[in-house]
């Protein structure tokens, strides 16, 4: 357990990164998913 904890307190400032960028990231995926799913459905 402690070596997980360590090991993610080194990927912190990683992951600081990450939790920023991470909701434009999930909506951007949103967006484009069903952008190609009504492209398909109006085909």
């Amino acid at each position: 357990m402690q070596t997980i904890v360590n090991s993610s307190n080194r990927l912190l400032p990683f992951g600081k990164k990450l939790k920023k960028y991470l909701p434009f990231f999930i909506g951007f995926k949103i967006l484009t998913f069903t952008g190609f799913l009504t492209y398909l459905m109006n085909q």
